[in-house]
This record gives C-alpha cells, sequence and structure tokens, in this order.
C-alpha cells in the first residue's frame, strides 16, 4: 500500500511504498520497464532466496501487490499497467515510474 504524505502548502509529495510493491518497481526497471509477470516473480525469489528469506507465498504476495497498484491510462498515477490489456501477463511501468 503506498502512503501519500503532503505538506500543507503541497509544494511536496513523498510517496512511501510497500517493499514488495518497490521490489517490482526495481525489477521492472532491469528488465527495461516490461516483462512477463513469471520473469519478475523469478527474479525476486532468486533475490530473496539470496538473502536468506523463504519464499513460501511470495509468489502470491507479488500477484496482489500488483493488482494494488495497477493504473490505468496515463493520468493514472499508480505505478503499474497491464500493456497487453487485461488478463494479459505481460506487465510494465507507467511512463513517470520509468523516469522515478
Amino acid at each position: 500500500m503506498a502512503i501519500k504524505l503532503v505538506r500543507s502548502d503541497e509544494s511536496a509529495v513523498v510517496t512511501v511504498l510497500e517493499p514488495l510493491t518497490a521490489e517490482i518497481i526495481d525489477a521492472l526497471r532491469y528488465f527495461r520497464g516490461a516483462c512477463h509477470r513469471k520473469q519478475i516473480i523469478e527474479f525476486i525469489e532468486i533475490a530473496h532466496r539470496k538473502a536468506g528469506q523463504r519464499i513460501d507465498g511470495l509468489a502470491e504476495a507479488i500477484l496482489a501487490a500488483f493488482d494494488r497498484h495497477l493504473g490505468e491510462g496515463r493520468d493514472d498515477p499508480r505505478p503499474f499497467r497491464l500493456p497487453m490489456g487485461p488478463g494479459s501477463h505481460r506487465w510494465a511501468l507507467a511512463e513517470s515510474a520509468l523516469r522515478g
């Protein structure tokens, strides 16, 4: 879940992402912004194994995190997109997340 912190004058907005969402963003950036979801899941699982963490249920948690932050259209601030349309397993970053 993303938490937005906004100062009263709204001159600065800071978005704090849940760690798994940040890992998905990092993985998609590694793959130049778009990739099949299976590769993203495997990429993150490998990182967790290398860190000595358990991966039981991790794939389901990754899918849920992606779905929570899936946006539609150019103006949607959420970081993830399905470039091939609904039901696609190809994941992508929104242009704003690619730059960030």
